[in-house]
């Protein structure tokens, strides 16, 4: 062995912390190293983290939808607009409908009669021409809208009921010819009472 390494072996024992420790047996030696080699290494298992649940990326989307839904069944029948009402005509009485100026008490059976019976309000009145909402229908087929012309209380027998703007009527009509004599009135409670009779249920 040279100088050298003397002086090298020499600096590395005075660097080593327990060079002032003595030696190991080589008992205890052989005793450590076979626990080293029998023990079991310790395995950590990490557990992934779940992942969230799909449906709430879906929920805004979901709901967006829906939102698109509603408008779309609020918007389109306004696009399209609503269908437009039927309308028929009805000849005003003429002479009340019955022999002129012989109008009999008005019973259930001669509103049972008639070819048509319904409830309706008046829309408006343009020229001579009134335009009847129809509210209720007793009996017959009656259109949306019903059109006849104004009564003139002035050449008129006062069998026919003069119309206005905004009231209601019970009324009834055979051959397309609104009936007086009292079938057709304002719609006030003795005559709904009789058409209730007339058309039971």
């Amino acid at each position: 062995m040279h100088d050298d390494d003397r002086a090298v072996r020499v600096q590395l024992q005075s660097a080593d912390p327990a060079h002032e420790l003595p030696p190991v047996s080589p008992t205890w030696l052989d005793h450590r190293m076979e626990q080293i080699m029998t023990t079991q290494p310790t395995i950590t298992t990490v557990t992934e983290k779940e992942p969230r649940p799909i449906f709430r990326r879906w929920m805004p989307v979901v709901g967006v939808a829906a939102t698109l839904a509603i408008a779309a069944a609020i918007v389109v029948p306004l696009a399209l607009g609503s269908p437009e009402p039927s309308v028929e005509a009805l000849k005003a009485p003429l002479g009340g409908g019955l022999a002129s100026g012989s109008c009999i008490v008005l019973a259930p059976e001669t509103v049972a009669a008639q070819e048509q019976a319904f409830a309706a309000t008046v829309m408006q009145i343009q020229g001579d021409t009134v335009v009847l909402e129809v509210t209720e229908r007793f009996g017959g087929d009656v259109a949306d809208r019903v059109e006849v012309t104004q009564v003139d209380a002035l050449t008129s027998d006062f069998s026919g009921v003069p119309f206005e703007v905004g009231q209601s009527y019970l009324v009834g009509a055979l051959d397309g010819t609104i009936t007086g004599c009292g079938v057709t009135g304002p719609d006030s409670a003795e005559l709904r009472a009789v058409y209730d009779t007339a058309f039971p249920g």
